[in-house]
């Protein structure tokens, strides 16, 4: 099969995929593997340094968060886009889609290489290898990594990064007679990586003494231990066999279009970039398709990688903002610790409660459904709450033949809770406290207590435990609700005569019901 024949061909000799060539691969991923090696790197350093650099990573992450369910949806944007048969109809400022044919001999100049041929772009990635330095509480590490960029540090010095990365691109594109600008463009299917072997270095590859060893092009100093040496990787967007177009026309040429304004780091992180301008793989559906997958799967990425620095970058800032108590003998470490697990779990329920916040708000129709939903569950419990109520003042008003005031029924409360609490024979020093507790939030006078208390002692005999029992719980739901001091004094009142507390919730749900 042809290098170029689809954008996803099957692994071959010469390229094969890797996932983290995949151009959906967002920046917020390093930044939150960044912030979180930094933090380590500083735990000997300063706490306020940390915790600041804690709440940045927070910060930054429950930004992410919500700009995530906010991004522009391109995968709608293009699916309202018109199908453009002839590119001759199309008119200046359209947006439309265009399907058709590509040129898999499409060619581009390398820099270290002569040319590659079949592919829509290709990365060039450099690399040296050179000592990277961690430290922490215990002291300083070195290790030997290949890195992207030079790190700055004293084993560094002597070593200078020689070759370059670069995105390679062809001037424009072509879609059938569709003419496309390569400025902006965005892809969504998936990069390959190309074996050396199946490319020819150019003079300067040749000039810069580069050899093919394995996946890599490399560069071989002559350093101990091949410190200092550097290495190439490329990896390419094959040309389809059929593509689509999604974007704009502008003069004579397909352009970017800038549907919504995005800026700021975030943004960028996240690569929200609010653009139209897509070239997919496949005829108009099968593109959407790919459009619909690679922005769901965009925002799956941004939304672990925002949950997990929110919840890192907390834990980081709670953990400097205690560590002056690791002096304190054997608790200050241990309090230290806690409050960084618990930062870190602060930090999880933060970043989950601003996703499901943002993707509220970023779904009208989600939204009004749930508010609908939440008012309809409020309605359905304030009309169950009044039949409730409704119905137990119909009993009250069933025994007593008529329904008491407010004032009445904390009176009639009290001659209750008096007679139940003196079934025994005794008050004893604790239940008087209460009883006092009861009177006073009624601010009775003196002379009102001495009258219901003997109101309560002249009608003990006339009913049953029981039935004092379910009068108490009647009267206190008069008003709709049983307060936490009416609840605290059912049960007091309810052990007295051996009911505890499931059978006395029986009976309150019964009252409200019977």
């Amino acid at each position: 099969m042809p290098l170029g024949a689809s954008l996803q061909p099957k692994p071959s000799p010469t390229y094969h995929y890797n996932e983290r060539a995949d151009l959906s691969y967002p920046s917020c991923l390093l930044f939150v593997k960044l912030c979180a090696r930094m933090a380590e790197r500083k735990k000997k350093g300063s706490p306020l340094i940390t915790g600041i650099m804690g709440l940045i990573l927070l910060g930054g992450s429950i930004g992410a968060i919500w700009k995530n369910e906010h991004r522009f949806d391109y995968y709608q944007a293009a699916k309202a886009t018109e199908p453009a048969e002839a590119v001759g109809d199309l008119t200046a400022d359209r947006l439309f889609s265009h399907t058709g044919s590509m040129d898999q001999d499409l060619t581009m100049r390398g820099n270290y290489v002569q040319s590659f041929r079949g592919f829509l772009e290709v990365s060039r990635s450099a690399q040296i290898y050179a000592w990277d330095r961690d430290e922490d509480e215990d002291g300083v590490y070195w290790s030997k990594e290949w890195m992207s960029s030079l790190e700055n540090n004293s084993r560094n010095r002597d070593f200078k990064k020689l070759l370059t990365s670069a995105n390679i691109r062809p001037k424009t594109y072509q879609v059938a007679e569709l003419k496309i600008a390569t400025k902006q463009i965005q892809f969504v299917d998936k990069k390959y990586q190309i074996h050396p072997r199946s490319l020819e270095l150019s003079k300067k590859g040749t000039d810069e003494k580069l050899t093919t060893r394995g996946d890599y092009f490399y560069l071989a100093k002559g350093g101990g231990n091949q410190l200092g040496d550097e290495r190439l990787a490329y990896r390419g967007l094959p040309v389809p066999k059929t593509a689509t177009y999604f974007g704009k026309w502008g003069e004579g040429i397909a352009v970017a279009h800038q549907a919504e304004k995005k800026s700021g780091l975030i943004s960028g992180m996240i690569r929200d970039r609010g653009i139209l301008h897509h070239l997919v793989a496949g005829e108009r559906e099968t593109a959407l398709d790919s459009l619909k997958a690679h922005l769901a799967r965009l925002k799956n990425i941004v939304r672990i990688a925002g949950i997990a620095g929110a919840t890192f970058g907390s834990g980081i800032f709670f953990f400097n903002l205690t560590r002056v108590l690791i002096f304190i003998p054997m608790i200050g470490p241990f309090v230290n610790r806690l409050s960084g697990w618990l930062g870190m779990l602060l930090g999880f329920l933060l970043g989950l409660i601003t996703l499901v916040i943002a993707f509220l708000t970023s779904q009208p129709l989600i939204l009004a459904l749930f508010i609908l939903a939440l008012g309809a569950g409020l309605f359905s419990l304030w009309k169950n709450a009044k039949r409730k109520r409704a119905h137990v003042q119909t009993q009250i008003f069933k025994t007593l033949g008529h329904f008491p005031s407010q004032n009445k029924l904390g009176e009639l409360e009290f001659i209750k809770l008096w007679q139940l609490v003196a079934e025994d024979g005794e008050i004893t020093e604790s239940e008087q406290k209460r009883l006092n507790k009861w009177t006073k939030r009624h601010r009775w006078s003196s002379a009102k207590v001495v009258e219901l208390t003997q109101q309560a002692r002249e009608e003990l005999s006339k009913t049953s435990k029981r039935e004092k029992l379910e009068s108490l719980i009647q009267f206190s739901l008069a008003d709709g609700r049983i307060d936490r001091a009416e609840m605290k004094s059912l049960e007091h009142a309810a052990g007295k005569i051996g009911v505890r507390g499931p059978e006395l919730s029986t009976m309150i749900l019964q009252l409200q019901r019977s």
